[in-house]
């Protein structure tokens, strides 16, 4: 059966498996080449890895389109995932799954606007907000990024683009790993405003600054 099996380009092993383990790829290379230099640095220093497991990714330019065709349909609220990244990492003694998604979904412009339990969670020190888009923020586990991207078409339509990035297991802490998780998820913008020519006016500058 391994002999059949092989012939397959699938391993087996001595257990009986028959499943070979997915490729790992470098920070600069996951996900379509999605991040900037700075970005898969980043990443690298986030994660405390410098290879990763692509769980799933869509094609930049597919995605883009997707995207923009489910701007005003009812789908459009509903995230859709552009990357997942995992790894083995070594928490405490025991394996843990490290995992790193990027996701966008259209919002209503009203809910990019900073709000009353925004400002007190940045008072309390457990958000920082970043000069990006509409509204940019980043904490703990994750980051978010609020811009506007109006079609030609519509100019007049009042939803945004909401970029998402979900974090666990990651190995920096603090402000420091709030400022990767939010140039990460920049880039990753950056490449889908790209693709929907609405870089330059999004406001989502390569660099910018970040809080120390």
């Amino acid at each position: 059966m391994c002999a059949m099996l092989a012939l397959a380009t699938v391993g087996c092993s001595d257990s009986g498996r028959s499943r070979e383990e997915p490729p790992r790829v470098s920070a600069s290379q996951t996900c379509d080449s999605l991040l900037s230099k700075e970005a898969a640095d980043e990443l690298e220093t986030l994660s405390g890895q410098t290879r990763f497991t692509e769980d799933s990714y869509a094609e930049i330019s597919r995605f883009s389109t997707g995207l923009r065709s489910a701007e005003l349909t009812p789908e459009g609220w509903q995230e859709r995932e552009l990357c997942r990244l995992v790894a083995k990492v070594d928490a405490g003694g025991r394996k843990e799954r490290l995992i790193v998604s990027v996701s966008f979904s259209w919002s209503d412009a009203e809910v990019a606007r900073s709000r009353r339990e925004t400002s007190k969670k940045v008072s309390a020190g457990e958000l920082t907000l970043y000069p990006l888009g509409m509204r940019a923020e980043a904490d703990a586990d994750g980051a978010a990024v609020y811009f506007s991207c109006p079609e030609d078409d519509h100019p007049k339509n009042t939803k945004v683009l909401r970029g998402d990035l979900w974090s666990l297991n990651t190995k920096l802490t603090g402000q420091a790993g709030r400022n990767a998780r939010i140039t990460i998820l920049n880039a990753a913008a950056r490449k889908i405003a790209r693709q929907l020519d609405c870089l330059d006016t999004a406001n989502l500058p390569e660099t910018f600054h970040k809080a120390t």
